[in-house]
């Protein structure tokens, strides 16, 4: 895990960090602190990757103040990504593709939200490095499984439940700290947020949609679908080609 971390940080203080970690193992086995082994190896190792990540972002952070205040080929990519991932979405509602696409049709989302997690990350990290780090690895942990399960020829049933519940609750999450950290477009980050809510409400296993018996619920969760793509899309529009000011780290 030191590996992670810059050259002249492990230098200063590899040492000292390695006493720590053994430390810490060591009450942990020993029932002297609260949490047990692995309770203390997962801690260790979130800590290790997010703490390695600020190192790096502080070391560049001329260069990412430079990064960000520009709209670069880069940004431009990854923002037409996210937009296609929107359209992607919204096109089930307008046009009535064959069977066969519908796997292609969520790829292509899977792979345009990442993007735009990607592009955000790269206009906020340096407003919020905390925050938007944590956003990032949330909103790119679930999409990886929600297109694990999509790359099934026959994925079970619960581990389509599973996908969803986490696409959904890390879009949410993902939405509502670009909004907050307000480096990208607040409407488009709120929208993601509340739509993804909204679409929650529409997995069959929760039993609040019903095809026999519709209930508010089945218009709500369309509605969020609806709501969470016009979200990405204007996360796309905003990475796409709004020009950045370099924003002091906070």
């Amino acid at each position: 895990m030191l590996a992670l971390y810059p050259t002249e940080f492990r230098r200063r203080f590899g040492e000292d960090m390695v006493q720590l970690f053994h430390d810490r193992l060591r009450d942990a086995r020993s029932g002297r602190s609260s949490e047990g082994e692995v309770v203390a190896w997962i801690a260790l190792v979130g800590d290790a990757f997010v703490h390695a990540s600020l190192e790096h972002l502080r070391r560049n952070r001329t260069v990412a103040h430079s990064l960000s205040s520009t709209s670069s080929i880069t940004s431009r990519i990854l923002g037409f990504a996210g937009i296609a991932a929107g359209l992607a979405i919204l096109s089930a509602f307008v046009v009535d593709l064959p069977s066969g696409l519908f796997r292609d049709r969520l790829i292509v989302f899977g792979i345009g939200v990442i993007a735009i997690g990607i592009g955000v990350h790269l206009r906020q990290a340096s407003r919020a490095p905390l925050a938007s780090l944590a956003s990032i690895v949330v909103l790119g942990a679930v999409v990886m499984s929600f297109l694990f399960s999509v790359l099934f020829l026959e994925p079970p049933n619960i581990a389509v439940f599973w996908s969803g519940l986490a696409l959904w609750l890390g879009s949410a999450t993902f939405g509502a700290a670009s909004s907050l950290i307000g480096a990208v477009n607040r409407i488009g980050g709120v929208a993601v947020a509340i739509g993804s809510l909204l679409a929650l409400t529409g997995i069959d296993r929760l039993g609040l949609v019903s095809e026999s018996a519709p209930t508010i619920f089945n218009t709500l969760s369309q509605v969020g679908i609806v709501v969470m793509a016009i979200g990405w899309i204007v996360l796309g529009v905003d990475v796409a080609l709004r020009r950045m000011t370099p924003q002091p780290a906070g």
